[in-house]
Parts: C-alpha cells; structure tokens; sequence
C-alpha cells in the first residue's frame, strides 16, 4: 500500500489502492514514520490511489500541518515543502471539492511535484 522513496533531498511517500476508514490506520502509520525522520521536503504520492474517502483527505491535512509545524519549529521559522500528486479524477476531485488544494501544493504527476520542489533543496548550501 505505501513505499518510501528519496529523491533529489524530497521524501516521496507513494500510496495505493483505496485509502478509507479501514485503510487510513496504515496510512497514518506510514505518514507517522515518515515525519519522524524529519524530512525537509514531502511528497505524498496518490497516483496509484483508486479511491480517496473522507478519511483520506482528514489523514493528508494533518499530515501538511505536522509537516509545516514540525519544520518551522525544529528550523526556526524555515519551512520545507510539502505536496500531493494526485492526477486522477478518484484523488483530484475530492481534494479539489474539500479545497483542501488551497491547502497545500498540487500536482499531477510524481516529475512534476520535484521538478516544483527539489531544485532548491538540492541547492540549498549547507551552513558555513
């Protein structure tokens, strides 16, 4: 159901299947042990989701406020990015109808979500 990936500095979590009451549980674990490596960038990746139930879109607000608090606390006000690929009408529609893409950033595809994201991760220059 979800696999870990780093790319270019940016953690993309890659979720399938359905994500609903019975499925969310395992999500939330996945989402827990992600954050808890403290990533500077995170992509959540519903491309392979075929259905996206309340308690999916409950579980994808949490995890972008967990993101942003987590990084601008443990980084003094610095925020990383977080973001959802979702170019299916079973993920896109109902985060578009919650608004939940006024939320956090949006993408159609996994290339597009770090092209967006990663370049100024990886260029990002270490303290002197």
């Amino acid at each position: 159901m979800t696999s870990v990936e780093h790319r270019y500095g940016v953690t993309v979590l890659a979720v399938g299947g359905e994500i609903d009451m019975v499925t969310a549980p395992r999500l939330e674990k996945a989402i827990d042990d992600v954050l808890a490596d403290d990533p500077p960038a995170l992509v959540i990746d519903l491309t392979e989701v075929t259905l996206l139930a309340s308690a999916g879109l409950r579980l994808l607000a949490t995890a972008n406020e967990r993101f942003v608090l987590a990084t601008a606390n443990k980084r003094s006000g610095e925020s990383g990015g977080f973001a959802v690929v979702a170019g299916a009408p079973a993920t896109i529609r109902p985060i578009e109808l919650t608004d939940l893409n006024e939320v956090f950033d949006l993408y159609l595809s996994p290339d597009d979500a770090l092209a967006a994201m990663g370049p100024k991760h990886r260029l990002r220059q270490p303290p002197p």
